[in-house]
C-alpha cells in the first residue's frame, strides 16, 4: 500500500512538472521575435524571414499528399506565394494601425497567446498566435493566423491580422 502511493506521488508530481514546464513560451519564439521587430521599424524583410522555407515545405508535402488527394504547387511557386501575400498583409496591417494612430517605433509588447487551431488531416501544431500590444493609448492585436510548426519552429503560414481591443 505504501508502495503505491510513492507511486502515485510519483507520477502526479511528474504530471504536474510536465504539464507546467511543457508550455511554450511564445514571446520568446523567433517568429514573435521577427514580427514584432518588423512591426516596431516597420521593415518587411523580418516577416519575410519567418515564412517557412524550402527546407520546411518539402517537409509539408509528403504529410499534407499522405492526407489529401489535392494538386500541390511547385516549392519555388509556393514560396513566391507567401512572400507577396506576407508583404501585402504586412502593408495592411501597418495601414490600419497608422490609421488608428498606432506610432510602431514607440509599440510594447503586452503578452502573447495561443488559440490551437488543429487540423484533422496534418498531424502538426497549428494555430494563431496573437500579440497583444499597446502604443500611443492605443491597444490592439496583431493575429499571425495559422501559424504551424515544422521541426520545431514556428513558421508564419497564412495572413497577419491587425484588430483594435
Amino acid at each position: 500500500m505504501k508502495n503505491s502511493l510513492k507511486t502515485i506521488f510519483l507520477l502526479v508530481t511528474l504530471f504536474a512538472f510536465h504539464t507546467a514546464t511543457g508550455q511554450e513560451n511564445f514571446e520568446k519564439t523567433t517568429l514573435v521575435k521577427n514580427i514584432f521587430s518588423a512591426l516596431k521599424s516597420q521593415d518587411d524583410t523580418k516577416v519575410i524571414e519567418s515564412l517557412a522555407t524550402k527546407d520546411d515545405i518539402l517537409y509539408l508535402i509528403p504529410i499534407v499528399q499522405a492526407n489529401s488527394s489535392e494538386k500541390i504547387p511547385e516549392v519555388a511557386t509556393i514560396i513566391a506565394n507567401f512572400k507577396t501575400e506576407a508583404a501585402k498583409d504586412f502593408k495592411e496591417v501597418l495601414r490600419k494601425g497608422s490609421a488608428f494612430k498606432v506610432q510602431w517605433e514607440d509599440m510594447q509588447l503586452q503578452t502573447v497567446r495561443y488559440e490551437p487551431q488543429p487540423d484533422d488531416n496534418i498531424a502538426i501544431e497549428k494555430g494563431h498566435i496573437i500579440l497583444v500590444c499597446s502604443s500611443n493609448d492605443v491597444n490592439f492585436e496583431v493575429i499571425l493566423r495559422k501559424s504551424i510548426k515544422i521541426k520545431d519552429h514556428w513558421r508564419l503560414m497564412d495572413r497577419m491580422k491587425f484588430r483594435l481591443l
